[in-house]
């Protein structure tokens, strides 16, 4: 798991095909996010609680996290977009996330105020005639540390499960709570993950992916009922090397791959085939292999019998 874990983060730190993954989740698949309009972001969540009078920091781990520059009507808006990876469902999600973003909401607070009380050019102070600093916040707004008219960068985490079978986890924390009466549900603040599972993809969305991250959610769909023949339908459709690579450990395909003319490019349907080719070799060699000990037959007979093309027959009788 470990393997399939280190791979996905790999995988999705890509910024191309990270763009692509919140586009398909936020935009239906138009190319809003651009990947030259991210930056990396370190993932580890240090952070003072809002609150917390004893200072106590709290350490998480992201897996993936970007500061999006967006721009609308000239104006620059940044964003945090993190990513959760699973290969396995994760029954707290929900908690989980939310403690994520919480953090993440939690830190720009504490940024605020620790900008406040580093002198004039936070915006907080004004400058006397004589020089000296006259603070500009009102009492509420230094006990908060937060000016009434500031405002927080938006964080939307993505939780993308990269197994086959449907999520059947809690997709909200409404979802998690054993509550008899629903009445008290309006008082609880309700908290949604932003899931992109294969499974609940329907066949016809995967197109809606601009790079081979839809080729990549189609096969980890069907990875338990038909991801060959899936790959094989692929014909001469090439995909980038490191979806190939991905696809391979993720879902445990054993494909061997050539290396591309070009760079890049990788035949997917090719090394399909070689492998299974193999494995039919495998399983005809290891029954003429039983049919010559329990039958007493020659390799001439076994080959007769099995209707081994006679081309092939020199090589496979060297093998057995």
């Amino acid at each position: 798991m470990a393997a399939q874990d280190t791979a996905g983060k790999w995988y999705m730190s890509d910024n191309t095909i990270f763009a692509d993954a919140f586009n398909f989740l936020l935009y239906d698949g138009e190319s809003v996010i651009r990947p030259e309009e991210l930056r990396e972001v370190d993932t580890t969540e240090i952070a003072l609680p809002y609150g917390n009078n004893a200072r106590l920091p709290v350490q998480k781990q992201r897996d993936l996290k970007r500061r999006w520059a967006a721009k609308w009507d000239s104006e620059a808006v940044y964003v945090l977009l993190a990513d959760e990876l699973q290969s396995k469902i994760h029954y707290a999600m929900p908690v989980k996330d939310m403690l994520y973003d919480a953090i993440d909401y939690s830190k720009q607070v504490e940024e605020a105020g620790r900008s406040y009380r580093k002198g004039k050019d936070s915006g907080a102070f004004s400058e006397k005639d004589d020089g000296t600093l006259e603070i500009k916040l009102t009492s509420e707004e230094f006990l908060s540390g937060f000016r009434k008219a500031d405002k927080l960068m938006p964080v939307i985490t993505a939780t993308i499960y990269f197994g086959a079978d449907d999520w059947d986890g809690p997709l909200c924390l409404h979802d998690m709570l054993s509550v008899k009466d629903k009445r008290l549900l309006h008082a609880i603040p309700n908290y949604w993950i932003n899931l992109i599972a294969p499974a609940r993809i329907e066949d016809p969305d995967f197109e809606k992916f601009n790079t081979d991250l839809g080729i990549a959610l189609k096969v980890l769909k069907y990875q338990n009922k038909g991801a060959d023949q899936l790959i094989l339908d692929l014909g001469g459709r090439k995909v980038g090397r490191a979806t190939a690579e991905f696809l391979n450990i993720q879902a445990k395909l054993g494909l061997t791959f050539e290396e591309p003319k070009e760079e890049g490019e990788i035949d997917m349907c090719k090394a399909m085939e070689i492998r299974l080719g193999q494995e039919r070799e495998n399983t005809l060699l290891q029954t003429a292999r039983n049919m010559m000990k329990n039958l007493h037959l020659t390799v001439e007979q076994v080959f007769a019998a099995m209707e081994v093309p006679v081309s092939d027959q020199p090589r496979l009788a060297g093998l057995l």
